[in-house]
């Protein structure tokens, strides 16, 4: 290029990362344009410059005046459109020449001449090329529509003469058609393109649409590249391309008259760059005539640069390079020696979407799990999405498009075919299985490709429609990722047992995924033939409106109708298994279980919702046709009232008293309506403590340094309990104790809100022998359902014959404690606590519950000697995973396959083994981030904090002041020891891979409590504060630390940006050293935008940690660590009792707030007053009506929420009236019964 060499793409998706393509071949400076949905767009990581578009994302490509402002700023010397947005506006094409820059592409001119359909015809005609037979000029009126359609004779076309796209056409077989789509085709003219002109034209059923390539030098002169034939379309939008036309190469004259008439009209009017000439043609005669000129680069030219050997997009920069030199153009003789002379081979194009074709092919956004295409040597795909792509509902939903070049035909049909059947793309519907059954027809086979191809095209996939998603319904298999860690939960699902019997009464292995519904199940219809089991809590199932079994085989015809309802008894989840399971949801790390909090996993990391599209297996075996049912008295029973078999968990010795630990058992506890898969709440007394705090874990006596938590275990932020199941974070720095055996796990999945439980006493013997209980059961059912067994021979789970009396008076002795054993401190090897987390963890804790370092070095030495496998404790003989802290390191391993006894003694074996760490040089690396104090991010956050949590505290309405008081520090002193210190990763964990760092230096090692109650909301890049530790929020998320500033996230899920990969979503590791300077808001949200787009470049360093410096500065610097706690203590103590008094005072204050009972009673009694009760224990979240509205059947009073779902509180079927009062406020917590609303009848 002579003066071209810095250009703006004016365009997204894969049309931009095609020209990309190419200008980086020529060496050409690339800027890219991008709106936020489109940040991760391959199109941005890719171009030399990408800058983010201001405004509305849906107007955002088409602000000309800004994609100027931004293309000067730049210094570019062209701006290429690509094909949709501003690729066909002249007046943008005239302002991109007025500001200096070269247009790529054809002149204003030719844009307005072929802008307007009707006008074309004319240009057409004066060139000598044939248009189809239609009206003269405009249709003003529906009634010269109707005049003209007669004259014409049907079927005819109305067209908008700005349409394109395929959109405003409508196709008119008589008069009463044209008068019915005569408003509508001016309607889409007037709101899709500003025009409400239109014309008609006849309309050939049978006929072919075949394009020519054109590309003229602006100079009068134009060559051709052949013909695409682009008839397969749906609603007039292309589906499959091909180059050359099938129809052509059997009609040999056909492509000579095609072409030439092409190039005369181009010539005609000096037609400047590329541009396509397209026809229909009589399949009957061959007749071709002209419909309109793009004056673009056309969507499908991939196929004809494979057929004829040329770059187009290299032509079009030529071209305009040549115009910035003043040569108006490429030389005659030049343009005229690429003419070529017949296509080489057979090329087919296939548009892959993202669109659900049970909802007509509607667009469906969404998240991309997976992303893998099958290419081969003969293919190009063109494509802007990878694994993580977020496909945005602004936007059209083109994915891809699949190119494949072969010497013949019918080699590229075969290839293509495979192409389309062996590529995976997981996440939103897509039309992938759709496109391979088209190319796989006979029909096209044979050529035989009319415009009405896909008319009478039969195509059923075999999928589950969603209709309704139900209140929680999700994907889950069994384990789920047990294995993984790092903040990422085991997931997989709440009651396995009901799960995996589901699975083996349809065919399947016990672990295959399927659909785990929540209290009130989805709706779904069947569009191909399934095999069915639903077990777990009592719900109505009816198939077509018919009643239909649980724990039975069903087969479901295709077009059937299952509605999951509500639970009609005890327990609250069931399970959908579906034979063969959910092929076309993504695994992540080996497991398709949904884990919604961290967004992973499942159908797009969430819960299902109407319109998603579950594929199922097409070919069921015939023996699963047969009846299969589960006696009766095998199925589990689901009460009202639990009682769970328990063993101590790590922190009942030393934490709680020993009453404490016997209130735990003797007390009926009642499920709050905070129970979801991350935490049961408990209602019931408190705890009297065995200490008066927490030490450096926190203020209150349930607060602890981080250590990883037991899936199981009462878990207590501050005096209130929460039992953990299997989405639980995977450490956190509150007490656990009493742990739910594993035997029981089914039933700790089934508790709902309102329930009551009870634990029972278990010695780690009974439970081990109750798992194998279990186990056996379920052996034993999938022989029975395999025809191996009878299930007379089976006997149902009971525990009644345990060892040992199952009483909650039983002595704890006989059961065994906390700790199980005890290495007392040498020298420098610390004290050492071996606590047991039920029958399946054990902790081995350090020190004497402060921050050491030294001891985090034991941690990581422990588990690296258990990742070696040099013995026969190791995770192929049964260690499942580990979770690593500060002091400790929690082992979860099967307790079936390895004993107890057998860890611990190994575990002694090694710490023996480990020696003196105190020298010790352990890899590190250094990473340098930026910091922004005082955000409005942070600001909006606690802003939200005290409209919708609390409205004050002491920590209120300024966090960072709180903490640098709570210390004694001035807000200057807090900012200087973030941007002096360094930050040393003590675990990766909690909440996606969340860093929590210890200040390496011990005078740095500010405290400060956690924010009570926590937060429901925190923002992604969140540095924060709790206890002694900082920690870095990756994602959006709730959380308790103190809001201390942003910086660059270090998680993505997905592992698409740089830095990451599929394997390694996250960033940091243990020991990593974190240091910040600041910046300001401006400079920190270009930063968050290149990591958002998947550039941000991390400032890292490899280094390593030195612990014999670290403990010379421990000793070096111990007196003065003495005044800093002082000081800490005394400020504190100050704050502690602002806390107490505005704790007191906001609690009162609700109290407060609260109706007299009397006076409620008063309005019940009243015969004219009508409740609107609570149908669960739940949160009021809000309140939708007031006092004095009126209120009708079905009405929407009060949103709960509850078990982490949303109830509506509608009025009963028949009530009309007027809100009389309203007795509660968002924020409040009701049990089922309560009165919400009270109405005034009429």
């Amino acid at each position: 290029m002579e003066r071209l060499k810095t250009l703006l793409i004016a365009n997204r998706a894969e049309i931009a990362t095609r020209i990309l393509r190419t200008a980086k071949l020529l060496h050409i400076r690339t800027i890219a344009i991008y709106t936020e949905p489109d940040a991760a767009s391959t199109h941005v990581s890719q171009a030399d410059v990408a800058v983010l578009l201001p405004g509305s994302p849906a107007k955002a490509y088409l602000d000309g005046d800004e994609i100027i402002r931004i293309a000067k700023e730049n210094k570019a010397d062209a701006i290429i459109p690509g094909y949709g947005f501003l690729s066909e506006n002249a007046d943008f094409a005239r302002a991109v020449a007025g500001a200096g820059m070269v247009w790529v592409g054809p002149s204003p001119e030719s844009i307005e001449s072929f802008g307007l359909k009707h006008t074309a015809r004319d240009l057409a005609t004066q060139a000598g090329v044939p248009i189809v037979p239609g009206s003269k000029g405009l249709i003003l009126s529906e009634e010269d529509a109707v005049k003209e359609g007669e004259r014409l004779g049907f079927p005819v076309m109305l067209k908008a003469t700005a349409g394109g796209g395929g959109m405003g056409l409508a196709t008119c077989h008589n008069v009463q058609e044209v008068k019915e789509s005569f408003e509508m085709v001016k309607s889409r003219g007037e709101n899709l393109f500003k025009n409400a002109g239109m014309f008609m034209e006849r309309y050939y059923a049978d006929s072919h649409h075949i394009e020519v390539q054109v590309f003229g030098n602006g100079l009068g002169n134009a060559i051709h590249f052949g013909e695409r034939e682009c008839s397969i379309q749906r609603r007039h939008q292309k589906v499959i391309e091909e180059c050359p036309s099938p129809f052509v190469t059997k009609h040999s004259d056909l492509r000579e008259g095609l072409c030439s008439a092409a190039v005369r009209l181009a010539e005609s009017i000096k037609y400047g760059s590329a541009g396509t000439i397209e026809y229909l043609v009589d399949d009957q005669s061959g007749d071709f005539f002209f419909l309109e000129m793009n004056t673009r680069l056309q969507v499908e030219h991939g196929i004809t640069e494979l057929c004829y050997g040329v770059d187009l997009v290299k032509l079009m920069l030529r071209q305009a390079d040549a115009e910035l030199t003043g040569k108006g153009g490429i030389n005659h003789e030049q343009l005229r020696s690429l003419q070529p002379t017949s296509p080489k081979g057979a090329a087919i194009e296939a548009r892959v979407y993202a669109e659900n074709p049970a909802k007509d092919y509607a667009p469906s956004p969404g998240t991309l799990q997976i992303v893998h295409w099958k290419e081969t040597k003969e293919s190009r795909i063109d494509t802007w999405i990878h694994t993580g792509t977020i496909v945005s509902s602004h936007y059209d939903p083109l994915l891809a498009k699949v190119m494949v070049h072969t010497p013949k035909r019918a080699n590229t049909i075969e290839a293509i075919h495979m192409i389309l059947s062996k590529s995976r793309i997981c996440g939103p519907p897509t039309n992938l299985e759709f496109l391979a059954t088209i190319v796989a027809d006979p029909k096209f086979a044979e050529g035989v490709t009319m415009t009405k191809f896909l008319t009478n095209f039969k195509y059923s996939p075999a999928a589950i429609d969603v209709v309704g998603g139900g209140a929680y319904t999700q994907v889950q298999d069994y384990p789920g990722r047990p294995t993984m860690g790092r903040g990422f939960p085991h997931a997989g699902p709440m009651d396995p047992l009901a799960f995996q019997i589901s699975n083996l009464l349809v065919g399947n292995p016990r672990g295959t995924e399927g659909l785990e519904c929540t209290l009130d199940g989805p709706e779904l219809v069947f569009l191909g033939a399934a095999v069915v089991a639903i077990c777990g809590a009592p719900m109505k199932i009816t198939l077509d409106g018919k009643e239909a079994p649980m724990w039975s085989r069903v087969s479901v015809k295709a077009g059937q109708k299952m509605k999951i309802g509500k639970t009609t008894g005890g327990g609250c989840r069931s399970y959908l298994a579906i034979y063969g399971g959910l092929p076309s949801v993504a695994e992540w790390f080996g497991s398709k279980a949904t884990s919604p909090g961290v967004g992973v996993g499942g159908y797009q990391g969430r819960q299902l919702a109407s319109g998603d599209l579950l594929a199922i297996i097409k070919d069921i075996p015939e023996h699963l046709s047969k009846p299969l049912e589960l006696p009766e008295y095998l199925i589990p029973r689901y009460p009202n009232h639990w009682d769970l078999l328990a063993m101590p968990g790590p922190y009942d010795e030393g934490y709680l008293l020993k009453e404490d630990v016997e209130m735990i058992y003797n007390t009926k506890w009642q499920v709050s309506h905070n129970a979801a898969r991350g935490g049961i709440r408990l209602i019931g007394p408190k705890p009297k403590w065995a200490r008066s705090d927490g030490g450096e874990g926190g203020a209150h006596p349930s607060n602890v340094p981080e250590y990883g938590y037991p899936v199981g275990s009462l878990n207590w932020t501050g005096d209130d309990p929460c039992i953990f199941p299997v989405d639980c974070p995977d450490f956190g720095g509150f007490v656990s104790s009493t742990t739910v055996i594993k035997a029981d796990h089914w039933r700790l999945g089934q508790m709902k809100a309102g329930d009551t439980m009870q634990y029972l006493r278990v010695s780690l013997d009974d439970a081990l022998a109750a798992r194998r209980r279990v186990n056996e059961f379920l052996d034993d059912i999938a022989k029975a359902c395999s025809g191996k067994l009878d299930f007379t021979a089976i006997g149902a789970p009971d525990y009644s014959n345990l060892s040992e009396s199952l009483t909650s008076s039983a002595s704890v002795g006989s059961y065994g404690k906390s700790i199980v054993h005890r290495i007392e401190a040498k020298g420098n090897q610390p004290r050492a606590l071996c606590r047991q987390g039920g029958d399946d963890y054990l902790l081995v804790e350090y020190g004497d519950g402060t921050f050491n370092l030294n001891h985090r070095c034991r941690v990581t030495a422990i588990a690296k000697a258990l990742e070696e496998q040099n013995s026969n404790v190791s995770f192929s003989d049964g260690l499942v995973n580990t979770v690593g802290c500060c002091n400790s390191l929690l082992i979860y391993y099967d307790g079936t396959r390895i004993p107890q006894s057998k860890l611990v003694s190994y575990l002694i074996d090694v710490e023996a083994q480990i020696g003196d760490l105190s020298s010790a040089k352990v890899p590190s690396r250094l990473f340098k981030l930026p910091i922004l104090f005082d955000s409005a991010k942070e600001k909006n956050a606690i802003k939200r904090y005290m409209e919708t949590q609390r409205p004050y505290a002491s920590y209120l309405p300024d966090n960072m002041d709180f903490v640098a008081k709570n210390n004694g520090l001035r807000r200057k002193d807090l900012v200087d020891i973030y941007l002096n210190s360094r930050l040393i990763a003590i675990s990766v964990g909690f909440f996606a891979a969340l860093p929590l760092c210890l200040p390496v230096d011990p005078r740095q090692r500010i405290n400060c409590p956690k924010m009570n109650p926590s937060r429901v909301f925190t923002p992604e890049g969140q540095v924060s504060w709790g206890g002694s530790c900082m920690a870095l929020y990756n994602v959006e998320s709730p959380g308790g630390y103190q809001l201390t500033g942003l910086t660059i996230p270090g998680c993505d899920i997905l592992g698409s940006k740089n830095g990451y990969s599929l394997q390694r979503p996250w960033l940091f590791e243990d020991f990593d050293q974190l240091t910040f300077y600041e910046v300001n808001e401006e400079e920190y949200e270009r930063q968050l935008a290149l990591f958002h787009s998947g550039r941000y470049e991390y400032e890292v360093e490899d280094t390593e940690f030195d612990m014999g410096e670290h403990n010379k500065l421990l000793q070096d610097t111990k007196e003065e660590v003495k005044e800093v706690k002082k000081r800490q203590t005394r400020a504190q103590d100050e704050m502690q009792k602002v806390e107490d008094e505005l704790m007191e005072r906001w609690i009162k204050e609700k109290a407060e707030g609260k109706i007299p009972m009397d006076k409620v009673d008063a309005l019940l009694n009243d015969p004219a007053i009508h409740k609107i009760s609570s149908p669960m224990n739940a949160n009021v979240w809000k309140v939708t009506s007031e006092e004095g509205d009126d209120v009708k059947s079905n009405d929407v009073v009060a949103i709960l929420e509850a078990m982490k779902l949303e109830i509506s509180v509608r009025a009963e079927e028949g009530l009309a009236g007027k809100v009389e009062k309203l007795l509660v406020r968002p924020g409040d917590v009701v049990t089922a019964g309560d009165p919400l609303v009270l109405v005034r009848k009429e």
